[in-house]
């Protein structure tokens, strides 16, 4: 009985292996911010605390489109970001509208198991009030790196985003570490950390979250649900979010 049960024993270590192989890869694909497939996103930044503003705070619900094209031969994305419904309040008053509406579009590229694009971004001036946005037009540069391991995900998006009309320019970096679990879950660290280059306004946030990758009921989609407390842990300028809720989720429609 040996054997017949060391076989068994070792089919079943190789079954859990295939299976946790093919959701590590799963969670990769879904999880990185240049994977060709087309998708909606909604995400909310709950940002409860500024700092030197007692009794203020925002809430930024913002939906995201993603569209992967071919160009003159070339693989691209476009990302268009519109905050819809956004709120900001302080002591005396609260303000719910629009904010500005972000457009990127990169080629996707690859070198080895680095996939990369540098591309225009563009700023409209939706925002219905400055509380909500800058209310200017803007152009500038994105730039996205991913690097899928075995264990996960690393990736970042760098922005650079000049106004129109005097205003001071800034440097937005968001890095990603997606660490995959059994069962399509996932721990990830994802906040956005901002510099204001004439301002000298700077915000470097630290969050720690966990995210779950499955198919929607239809099986013609893919949800990937998340939530991600996040902590500053380098605060200049007044306004900047203190603590912030990061929580969202992505319905992608893979061919």
């Amino acid at each position: 009985m040996r054997n017949p049960l060391r076989i068994l024993w070792l089919a079943s270590l190789g079954v859990f292996a295939w299976e946790s192989a093919s959701a590590e890869s799963t969670q990769n694909i879904y999880n990185n911010p240049l994977t060709d497939i087309p998708a909606i996103q909604f995400q909310d930044y709950a940002q409860p605390f500024l700092r030197d503003e007692p009794g203020s705070g925002s809430n930024n619900p913002t939906l995201r489109a993603i569209l992967p094209h071919k160009t003159f031969g070339v693989p691209q994305m476009l990302r268009a970001s519109l905050p819809a419904a956004a709120t900001a309040w302080t002591p005396s008053k609260t303000e719910t509208g629009f904010g500005d509406l972000e457009i990127f579009n990169v080629p996707l590229l690859e070198s080895g198991n680095l996939r990369y694009g540098v591309g225009p971004l563009l700023v409209i001036p939706t925002a219905t009030s400055k509380a909500l946005g800058d209310r200017v037009w803007q152009l500038g540069a994105e730039v996205v790196v991913s690097a899928p391991m075995r264990w996960g995900l690393l990736a970042t998006l760098i922005s650079y985003q000049q106004p129109f009309g005097g205003q001071s320019p800034s440097f937005d970096c968001q890095p990603f570490l997606f660490y995959n679990l059994p069962g399509g879950f996932y721990l990830r660290s994802s906040a956005i950390s901002s510099v204001n280059l004439e301002q000298k306004n700077a915000v470097i946030p630290i969050g720690l979250g966990i995210g779950h990758i499955g198919p929607i009921p239809n099986k013609r989609a893919v949800l990937n649900v998340y939530v991600e407390p996040q902590y500053s842990v380098l605060q200049t300028g007044q306004g900047i979010p203190v603590f912030q809720i990061f929580a969202g989720f992505n319905i992608q429609f893979p061919p």
